[in-house]
């Protein structure tokens, strides 16, 4: 693409700022607005605030749907470049797919904002003015479209601030996420909030970036207990099972360090049996990993330094690393 990784950082950061304005042009209604109408009929005060209101939900609404259209195509266009590793990329379509799939898109009613504009113009029309700031009793049948309009404009005005915020955490994401972030750049607190899967793929990428060559990312049935296998330039394997535990609560218990093992015997002799985990290992599972340096085990500690710190995962698994 034209724009590049950075030209898509610079729009997105640009369409964050857009969503700031249009934010604070709604919050600076939120303290005074009256969240139910006069019950002496027509205040001229509030007419001219209702009125306000309206202009700015109409301004935001449109200024809104223009991000929208923007941070979409800004998405797709960042799906689409050649990210790596894989996994930005692919964070990148699934922001994309929740954006377009996301039910906020649609904007005010023209028809009717047409009819509060009218309602609002009558409102403020001489032929109800009595002078001196006041007004001359409207008609019951006029009140009563006058409320409805209001509590209309109120409604309105909580939307386009929900849809507001809502566009905001998508660019934030953008921006402060996965995808404009290489995985040395990846904190504990990031992958504790990865699903599962995603944090597989996390250490095929780190793996990638380390110089070796994956042959199979993503466990599953049949797959001895390892998630990645992978190879470097000189053919010495690795196999590796990721354990992902949420917020990083949990511990690998021994059978799951033996199981690794045992599939890596079967595997191929020469192949390294890895155990990564943001959590931690048991006691025992320690021992019986150490014993005749069966199985390494990079814990949160040593994934905190592979990941965040960038440093290669042959001095992280490293018995003087």
């Amino acid at each position: 693409m034209e724009d590049g990784e950075e030209g898509l950082r610079s729009r997105l950061t640009n369409l964050r700022e857009q969503l700031t304005r249009v934010s604070a042009d709604l919050e600076r209604h939120s303290g005074t607005l009256p969240r139910k109408n006069s019950e002496t009929g027509l205040v001229p005060v509030e007419v001219t605030a209702q009125s306000r209101l309206l202009s700015d939900v109409e301004k935001s609404d449109k200024a809104l749907g223009r991000v929208y259209r923007d941070l979409r195509d800004a998405l797709a266009e960042l799906a689409e470049l050649d990210l790596k590793p894989a996994r930005r990329r692919q964070e990148a379509a699934r922001l994309y797919e929740r954006l377009r799939s996301a039910p906020f898109p649609r904007t005010a009613d023209r028809d009717v904002i047409g009819e509060i504009k009218e309602t609002f113009t009558y409102a403020s029309s001489p032929l109800l003015q009595a002078g001196d700031g006041l007004f001359f009793q409207a008609t019951q049948l006029f009140l009563e479209r006058y409320a409805r309009h209001t509590a209309a404009v109120r409604s309105l005005h909580d939307q386009t601030r929900d849809r507001c915020e809502t566009l905001t955490a998508f660019a934030q994401e953008a921006l402060e996420g996965p995808v404009l972030k290489p995985p040395v750049e990846m904190s504990l607190d990031e992958a504790d909030e990865l699903h599962h899967r995603a944090f597989e793929q996390l250490v095929a990428d780190l793996l990638h970036r380390d110089g070796f060559r994956i042959v199979r990312s993503g466990g599953g049935a049949g797959d001895q207990g390892a998630d990645v296998i992978a190879v470097d330039q000189f053919g010495r394997r690795i196999m590796l099972q990721a354990k992902h535990f949420r917020k990083g609560q949990g511990s690998v218990g021994q059978p799951v360090v033996q199981h690794l093992y045992g599939g890596a015997v079967a595997e191929h002799q020469a192949t390294l049996p890895v155990v990564v985990t943001n959590g931690r290992f048991t006691a025992a599972a320690k021992v019986w990993a150490a014993e005749r340096d069966r199985v390494r085990l990079v814990d949160r500690e040593g994934l905190r330094r592979w990941a965040q710190e960038g440093v290669p995962l042959a001095d992280v698994i490293s018995p003087s690393g």
